[in-house]
């Protein structure tokens, strides 16, 4: 019966991309995958630009590079606002932002990086351009927190500089 629902549930979710990133920080790597899904609605059409977004579910790895050093599984899925160009096909510059929630499957990496529970929250800020005949390429770099914002202690957060690539469909 669950799996009937889900099933059935499969186009409303339906994949506009994937993207793949890489990054770290302070000793802690980063490897993550992803799918989105477009809101296909604008907002504040001003100067040739307006506000979109698009949902992102991500899978990624994150590993200690210390001493007794561990690794952890996150799944997260954000909400992500995009300031874009009107136009569409060559290069198109974009700032991204956004705040998500975060599942760690492990909350101590090491002696300085204790997440202090599994529930995290995931600030970012990002900027890069689209490129190809259709938009359907995008390259751009991130800045991302993730941080349990004081609801358990410790709180050391994470923070990481990435590397995404993506395509969309």
């Amino acid at each position: 019966m669950l799996l009937a629902g889900l099933t059935a549930a499969i186009p409303c979710f339906a994949i506009d991309g994937y993207f793949a990133d890489t990054g770290g920080a302070d000793g802690i790597q980063s490897v993550k995958l992803g799918m989105i899904r477009h809101w296909n609605r604008q907002w504040l059409h001003r100067d040739n630009w307006h506000l979109t977004g698009y949902w992102e579910a991500a899978l990624a790895y994150l590993r200690s590079d210390g001493p007794n050093g561990a690794g952890a599984v996150d799944v997260g899925l954000t909400p992500v606002f995009r300031l874009r160009p009107d136009a569409s096909g060559g290069v198109q510059p974009y700032l991204d932002a956004a705040i998500g929630l975060h599942l760690v499957s492990k909350s101590r990496l090491d002696d300085r990086h204790n997440l202090g529970c599994a529930l995290q929250f995931g600030p970012l800020f990002g900027l890069g351009v689209t490129f190809g005949d259709k938009s359907q390429y995008d390259l751009g770099y991130r800045f991302q927190h993730l941080s349990n914002a004081g609801i358990a202690q410790p709180n050391d957060g994470i923070s990481l500089h990435e590397v995404r690539l993506t395509y969309l469909y």
